[in-house]
């Protein structure tokens, strides 16, 4: 089946991101926070999952869970079979296959992420495409994603020293606020500059990113997070601050712990 109408798939080429509300149902959210809130209690480990922390005024609190597919069956199900891999293919003209996944938990105070492109930090493919799945409500408040919207047609975009785009640039970008509701659905590529900023409400802003390459180009998952593992190894060893990143770009503006636990 298809899941887009010929004016949703000229939104996806003019703007380079494309909402889709009310794509789980509720017995379908209910299962998501569910299991996102059980993947929040798994100990942190060296060779599983990977959990990463910031200081918020709550104490530390996870900001981002990731490489989870392995260990939960349910959720492997849902993003390597069914609607949303169906969607992404279909956005993506090809089959699609997943390339990474976490989940950005952005709890009261947690911090947000600067104006950056998701191309110069994810290594070995041509092209992508993220399918974000709203968790919680996200707001201007909580810190929802902004898009510079069809922006993502010029490639990558004033890279700065830390992988993303120059603060002067992004102050002349104009952004448009993508606010979603529990079950829906953004899809945005490589190149579609987006940001998000910290969350000053009360009200914790899950969220699931699943990254998706075109099964043409192999399938990279593994490669990836043994990259990733690697270079955060010697971020450690290198005197740099690179060790309080959470990607291999500094896109991150949240106080990062390390080996700390949740409250």
């Amino acid at each position: 089946m298809t899941y887009l109408n010929s004016s949703q798939h000229q939104d996806w080429e003019n703007n380079g991101y494309l909402k889709l509300s009310g794509f789980f149902n509720a017995d379908e959210v209910d299962n998501l926070q569910s299991w996102v809130s059980n993947i929040s209690t798994w100990e942190t480990t060296t060779d599983k999952w990977m959990h990463h922390y910031e200081s918020t005024p709550d104490g530390a609190r996870l900001s981002r869970s990731e490489n989870f597919v392995p260990y939960h069956d349910k959720l492997k199900d849902t993003v390597t079979s069914g609607k949303v891999i169906d969607v992404v293919s279909e956005v993506m003209n090809e089959p699609a296959i997943l390339y990474k996944e976490k989940i950005n938990y952005k709890y009261p105070g947690g911090g947000g992420y600067v104006a950056h492109q998701d191309a110069p930090a994810y290594e070995f493919v041509d092209f992508h495409i993220t399918c974000l799945i709203s968790v919680d409500a996200s707001t201007p408040e909580s810190g929802c994603l902004y898009f510079a919207s069809g922006r993502h047609q010029e490639g990558v975009i004033a890279l700065d020293e830390n992988g993303c785009v120059s603060p002067e640039t992004a102050d002349t970008m104009t952004w448009t606020c993508v606010p979603t509701d529990p079950g829906d659905i953004l899809l945005f590529g490589s190149y579609i500059p987006h940001k998000s900023p910290p969350n000053r409400s009360d009200e914790p802003r899950r969220i699931i990113y699943l990254t998706y390459n075109p099964k043409s180009q192999g399938n990279w998952r593994e490669k990836y997070y043994d990259d990733k593992r690697k270079a955060f190894a010697e971020y450690v060893k290198d005197g740099t601050n690179r060790d309080g990143q959470i990607s291999k770009i500094a896109h991150f503006r949240g106080k990062s712990i390390k080996n700390a636990k949740s409250n």
